[in-house]
Order: structure tokens, then sequence, then C-alpha cells
């Protein structure tokens, strides 16, 4: 159906049709559905109702020196048929079991056969897919963003395949975006534990600190069960103590009564010590008043101060008897309470170092506690010191990639200048605007960058895709990482002005025409320019016309 050159499916407006009957839905993205299908795309939804009446498609390859031809069934379409001449036949025979191929299998050939992708790519998890290699071949979306396929595709995806295309190093794309997811991943562990929402992950600083403090426990601990004895009846020893106290307690306040006795009879002893200094002589205080005193009167004083004399004499000698009494007294309960107090203070420190062998296991689970805990502490710190470790490694070997990279970006400027230029010289020519398609290398690998001055409106994003895929087509034919077809559906040229559209399918014809490769897309009649419509190879590269009326679409039928 397609041949090398200039194709277009057109969907055209039938001499008989009504106001009612449409462009759209005549089949024009259904073809592509089914195309995608058969290169080993999954099943489209809009095919359902050919799957239900038993449809299936063939499509013709010139792949590995010969013409392959692939069948599949659009239900239950897990396996290929396919048949082959030349020397395609001898290459593809070892995949084929009874004529069949799996889809897995189809798609190793596709990637071998269109793009050099050595199956053992495609294998890599994140790495590079044949199917996505295909859209940006086969254009079924016209995201704003010419390196993506679709506007949501990770940038990861993006970089990879442009790479690859470009005949870049792909690989260091991926090896970057998993450095980068691991730093990533480090940095959000970090902010959780910074926040306090994972308590098994801290600074290593709070860690050695709690490790100082649990290293002290579990030597209290140790110390404590070393010295530990297992006392027999250690309810005895506590009602020792006891008595002990009890007996302390009696002699205390026996001594606190004769101190203050002792310090009483010291009090009147000095007193009556100083008692006959202040005494009044009464005969010389009557001899002094001229007074005279009878003997008998005069004898009777003298009796009565020898008397009073003696008195004092005798209380001196009992108060200085007490007091020695009090002292011999205080001497032995102060000997009896240090005995007293060192029997009690032996008991307690038996008490204290020792009890019952429940005690000493319940030590010994405290302090298995604290080891437990101590474990714990350590194994976070390890953890922390991995992370830190970790961090490092992941920034050298993003250093080093980083480096590999820019060595490998170096060899190809020569390359990429051209195809930058390229690029800028259909945009040129296109819309009279210089463009810029450019590379450079940051932690995630490869960074194109695509610069058109007006990038924004519709018309310009679309033509900037539409030169850029011609840019990969044009360059693809020379590193054999591009096939030499290219597939545009209708809606690459939605809002695109007439002027720019008909450069558009005109620089596509030239460029086929002039490398010999295959550019085929899908428009309705109403969106090319009437100058186009007139121009010979414009009409003899229609190879379907597609009618608006129920019958006249694709697949004569509407969709």
């Amino acid at each position: 159906m397609f041949k090398p050159g200039f194709n277009a499916v057109v969907a055209e407006r039938a001499p008989d049709s009504t106001d009612q009957d449409s462009r759209n839905a005549r089949g024009k993205s259904t073809l592509l559905a089914i195309l995608n299908y058969i290169l080993g795309g999954t099943f489209d939804k809009k095919m359902q109702v050919l799957a239900d009446n038993g449809w299936e498609f063939t499509l013709e390859l010139q792949l590995f020196g010969g013409t392959v031809s692939a069948t599949r069934t659009l239900a239950a379409g897990k396996n290929l048929h396919i048949t082959a001449n030349g020397d395609a036949k001898a290459f593809i025979a070892p995949y084929l079991v009874e004529g069949q191929i799996t889809v897995e299998e189809w798609k190793d050939l596709l990637g071998l056969g269109l793009f050099r992708l050595e199956p053992s790519e495609e294998k890599v998890t994140g790495g590079i897919s044949v199917r996505t290699l295909l859209s940006y071949v086969i254009r079924t979306e016209a995201p704003k963003d010419p390196l993506k396929i679709v506007a949501v595709q990770s940038a990861t995806s993006s970089r990879e395949h442009i790479a690859f295309l470009l005949d870049l190093d792909w690989t260091v794309v991926l090896d970057l975006a998993n450095v980068d997811k691991g730093l990533q991943q480090l940095k959000t562990i970090t902010a959780a534990a910074r926040d306090g929402l994972v308590t098994t992950l801290r600074p290593e600083s709070d860690l050695a600190l709690e490790r100082a403090a649990l290293l002290n426990e579990v030597e209290e601990w140790e110390g404590r069960i070393e010295g530990f004895r297992i006392l027999e009846d250690p309810n005895s020893l506590v009602q020792r103590a006891d008595e002990l106290t009890a007996q302390i307690s009696v002699l205390r306040d026996e001594a606190v009564v004769d101190g203050r006795m002792r310090s009483l009879y010291t009090s009147s002893l000095t007193d009556d010590t100083d008692a006959p200094a202040t005494a009044i002589d009464v005969e010389a205080l009557f001899a002094a008043a001229g007074a005279v005193l009878a003997d008998g009167f005069v004898r009777q004083m003298r009796d009565v101060a020898a008397f009073h004399a003696s008195l004092l004499t005798n209380r001196r000698a009992f108060l200085h008897s007490e007091i020695e009494s009090l002292d011999d007294r205080i001497a032995v309960r102060k000997a009896e309470l240090s005995r007293l107090d060192e029997q009690r203070a032996g008991t307690l420190r038996t008490l204290d170092a020792g009890g019952a062998l429940d005690e000493l296991n319940a030590l010994r689970n405290e302090l298995a506690t604290v080891q437990a805990h101590l474990a714990a502490v350590d194994l976070q710190i390890e953890q922390a010191r991995e992370l830190v470790t970790t961090r490092e490694d992941l920034k050298l070997q993003q250093s080093t990639l980083r480096k590999g990279a820019s060595e490998q970006l170096a060899g190809s400027r020569q390359k990429l200048d051209h195809v930058g230029a390229q690029f800028s010289q259909k945009m040129h020519r296109l819309y009279g605007k210089d463009a810029a398609l450019t590379v450079e290398v940051d932690n995630a690998g490869y960074k194109f960058t695509v610069t058109v001055p007006g990038s924004g409106s519709s018309g310009v994003d679309r033509m900037k895709l539409f030169c850029f895929d011609l840019t990969l087509l044009e360059e693809g034919a020379a590193s054999a990482r591009h096939p030499d077809f290219l597939v545009h559906d209708s809606v690459v040229f939605d809002g695109v002005d007439p002027r720019q559209l008909a450069n558009a399918l005109r620089f596509a014809q030239e460029m086929v025409q002039t490398t010999g490769g295959q550019y085929i897309c899908t428009i309705n009649s109403n969106d090319i320019p009437p100058d186009v419509l007139e121009e010979p190879w414009f009409k003899g590269g229609i190879v379907r016309s597609i009618l608006d009326t129920e019958v006249g679409g694709l697949l004569g039928r509407e969709f």
C-alpha cells in the first residue's frame, strides 16, 4: 500500500455527503492503531468491533535484506504469523515456531531490524523500548515538546530515547537517573529523620550522646550485679536494721535529757561559786550603823554564817558528783551509739549489696534491656554512617558518570552541531526563524533542548515537532538508529497556517525523494492548501482517499 517517497491518506468529502457527515472518525487514526498493533503494540479498544468480526491485518516490511510479512489477528493476537523471503527468511527462521512468533520476540526483531537495538538492551529495566522508539516514528499525538511522544512521558525516558536516536550512550541517562533516584531517596529519608518521622534514623551526634548515657547505665548495672550477694534471709536483716534503729533512737532521746541535766547542774554550780562573794556582812553593817550587838546575837549570826557556808560546800560537792556521773553516762552512751550505728550501717550495706535471687534476676533483666537499647543505638549509628557513605558514593558515581558523558558529548559535538543546524534550517525554511537543538550534561544525563522563537503557538509547536521528526529521519539514515520511514497522523497539522503546512508537505516530499526514505501522513482534504492539492507529487502520493460517509471510511465502516 505505502511506497517509498511521499504517501498520504486523505479524508475527502463525498459528493453525496450531507451536513451530518464528517471527515472525522473515518479510520485515519485506526489505520495507525492497526499499524502499531502489527508492530507489537497493544490492542486499541477502537478496534474491538473489528476483533469481534474476526479481522486480522498483514504488514509487509523491507527488513533484514528481504520482505517480511507479519500477520496478527485482532482477537487473541499473542502471536504473529510471519513469512519472509531473501536473506530475511534465514535470519528470522530461528525465531519461528510453525511459522509463528511471539509478540515479545517480534519486538526484539523489530528493534534489531529498524533501530539496531540489541534485544539485551531492551531487556534492561527502565531502559530503551522499541515501542517507544516506534512512537517517535509513528506520531499519533503531537505534544508541545517534540522530545516527547506524549506530554506525560518521563524526562528520563525522553532523554534515553533521544540519546539513542542521536547515537549517544543512552545508558548514561539510565545510570544517572538511578543515581539521582538514590540521592533523592536519601534526601527524603534525611528530611523525614530530621522531622522525627523516622525515629530509627537520627543525626549521629544525637545518637552518640544517647550511646554515652547508655554505656554509663550499663556500667552501673554491671557494677551492681557484680557486687550483688544473694542473701539467705534478707527479711531478718531488715528486722535487725529496724531494731538497731529503735535502740539508737532511745539512746539519743536519753542523751538529750542527760545533756540538758548537765547544762542545768553546770549552771547551778557556777551560781553557788559566785554566792560567797556577793554575801552581805551583817555584823559589819551593824557596826557601821553604830549599833552595839549583844554577844549572844553576834554568836548566833556567826553560827548561821558557818552553817550556810557548810551548806554551800555540800551542794557544790553534790553538783560535781552529779556532773561527773552524767559525763560517765554520756561517754558510755556515746560509745554505745557509735557501736549501734556501725552495726546498722553494716546491715544496710549488706541489704544494699544483696538480696534474693529474684532481685538479682531483676537486675540482670534491667541490664539486658539497657544492653538491647545500646545495641539498637549502635545499629542506628551504623545506619547513619552508611547513609553518609552511600551519599558520598552516589555523588562520586554521579560525578564520574557526568565526566564520562561530557567526554562522549565532546567527541560527538561535530555531529550534534550538524543535527542542530539541520533542525534550524528546517524551521527557518518554514517560519523564517532561527532555531536550536542543543545538548548538555547535567545530573540526569544528556539534556536536550529545542529552542524556537514563538513557541507556545499551536501551529509553531506542531511544525517544531514536524521539523524535529524530519531531522531525526534524515540523520537516522546515516546512523541506522532510525528506520527510513516517518508517519504523522493528522493531529500533527492541527492549527498550522496553510502556508507553513504547504511548505512542510513539500519539505517532506523533497527530503524523502532525496534520501530514498518514506513519509506517510493522514490528513483531511480541507486542511490541505489548494495549491498543494494540485501538485503532481501530492496527487501521486495519495495512496488512499477516505470519504466522509458511513461506508466511505478506510475499512468501510464508521469508528
